[in-house]
């Protein structure tokens, strides 16, 4: 038998290789910053029905030569590892301008479904607004804008940019704002029109408002300078804190956020760049199973601040955020890469990727060009034992996700059981096989795990694969890997 046929005939034995209990017990050490090396700015995170949290992006040429994602959507169960899902878009809206951008979503999870918000950009920008039946879409815009630049009064002093909506008692608040002012607007009970008078709740020199309301008060977090300076940008979080959501909101040292001309730019210095990291900004917050709560911004790597084409190379971060006196506070002020721990999240079972993959030639006998994956990953009780299924997709340069195929002895099978003792770790080897050879570029691997007969994932682990022209795995590591487009280290997404 051939060294590779051996190797699969084991791994259709359901080979596993049991990890001494201290390595399935022992907690991981936390995981490096950035979260999402690919380019993620302007994040909206939310958590979806099916326990993951999901997190949509401003729209970008990542440089992959994949062109323009409009509007992409990652998804995790831990905030730490993520998958790309793909694009909650195919098209902008028809009511939008040549040119347009899709930036800055504000995503909502409804007992009806999803809703969306964005900015269209452009030299007369708009905020739009997408429904879909969930986090996962298809998302349908509506047919004509919230508001545009130069509306009709009350309206006309509006920025529409970087929405934020805050659903309150008596119905959803909109704010908006791009350096020109943030105010907030009510809107209607379904959250489709502006209906109010706007309130202005910070002046000049801030945009991308992001609220949070703990121990009694409003917080309002903006960002300042510019986003995409390259590595000279000064982009940094400040805050601020109210009695309620119309403000009016001080920093720690009493200034009022709305400032009068002239004076210098209110606000507490939240996140600010380093030595390492450019521009760490525009804010959301998610709070994990433990009550912590934990921001999520974008950054760039200093000294490798912008792609080849000119965009910022503005990465996923992810740090606590707590609350000292009534106030909050990221670490030292500037981005950590790394965190003294991971977020707390009730998990049925822990899996994670496990040495490299490898692409070799498959060897039953089929066509010419048939490949085959060769991976491992490591699945981990929480506490009790657990029995289950893995899956495999793939996400390459066309932005398509496609399942996997798992080799065995019976044949290719679309997921295969796999079951952990309590308090156990087991290793599982994986063969997996392309339907076709996989094309030269990026491409994401991702093995989910989750009940046995089709239930949902609940837990998953991410590959990163980067194929060389002449269709040879160049690299093909797992959490230290190469190019994931979600979770993946520093320097990943190219030169």
């Amino acid at each position: 038998m051939k060294p590779a046929a051996a190797a699969r005939a084991l791994v259709s034995a359901a080979l596993v290789v049991v990890v001494p209990l201290a390595s399935a017990t022992t907690a991981a050490t936390a995981a490096a910053n950035p979260v999402i090396s690919s380019v993620a700015p302007d994040p909206s995170v939310q958590r979806g029905a099916d326990g993951a949290f999901h997190v949509h992006a401003t729209s970008d040429d990542w440089g992959d030569g994949a062109g323009s994602r409009l509007i992409p959507h990652f998804r995790s169960f831990d905030l730490v590892e993520w998958e790309y899902v793909g694009d909650a878009f195919a098209a902008r809206p028809s009511w939008a301008p040549p040119g347009s951008f899709l930036w800055a979503p504000d995503v909502h999870l409804t007992a009806t479904g999803a809703v969306m918000y964005y900015t269209t950009g452009g030299a007369a920008p708009c905020i739009g607004r997408a429904t879909a039946p969930g986090v996962d879409g298809p998302w349908t815009h509506d047919p004509a804008p919230i508001v545009c630049h130069g509306a009709p009064e009350p309206y006309q002093d509006l920025d529409p940019m970087d929405p934020e909506v805050v659903v309150t008692d008596a119905g959803p608040v909109m704010l908006m704002g791009n350096f020109e002012g943030i105010h907030a607007v009510p809107m209607n009970a379904t959250g489709t029109v502006l209906d109010g008078d706007p309130v202005l709740v910070a002046g000049t020199g801030v945009e991308a408002p992001a609220v949070v309301t703990r121990q009694g008060r409003t917080h309002l977090f903006t960002s300042a300078g510019l986003c995409c300076d390259g590595e000279a940008s000064q982009y940094r979080v400040l805050g601020g804190r109210a009695d309620g959501l119309f403000g009016p909101y001080e920093d720690r040292t009493g200034r009022p956020l709305v400032q009068a001309p002239g004076e210098p730019l209110p606000g507490d210095v939240i996140l600010r760049g380093d030595d390492d990291w450019v521009g760490p900004g525009h804010v959301d917050v998610a709070t994990d199973d433990a009550g912590g709560d934990w921001m999520l911004y974008h950054a760039a790597p200093r000294g490798n601040a912008v792609l080849p084409s000119g965009v910022q190379r503005r990465y996923l971060m992810l740090d606590r955020l707590d609350w000292v006196d009534g106030w909050p506070v990221v670490g030292d002020g500037t981005p950590p890469e790394t965190r003294p721990a991971d977020p707390v999240v009730a998990l049925p079972v822990r899996l994670t990727a496990v040495g490299q993959a490898a692409l070799r030639p498959g060897d039953d006998g089929t066509a010419d060009g048939d490949e085959v994956i060769d991976l491992s990953v490591r699945v981990a009780s929480t506490g009790t034992a657990y029995s289950g299924e893995v899956r495999a997709t793939i996400t390459g340069p066309d932005k398509r996700r496609l399942a996997l195929p798992i080799v065995t002895g019976t044949g290719d099978l679309p997921a295969v059981p796999v079951s952990v003792g309590a308090g156990a770790a087991v290793d599982r080897p994986l063969t997996l096989r392309p339907a076709a050879p996989l094309a030269p570029g990026r491409h994401e691997l991702v093995i989910s795990i989750g009940a046995a007969e089709g239930g949902a994932a609940q837990e998953l682990a991410v590959f990163g694969l980067e194929v060389a022209p002449d269709g040879t795995l160049s690299l093909g590591s797992g959490a230290l890997g190469s190019g994931a487009l979600g979770s993946a280290p520093i320097g990943s997404t190219g030169s």
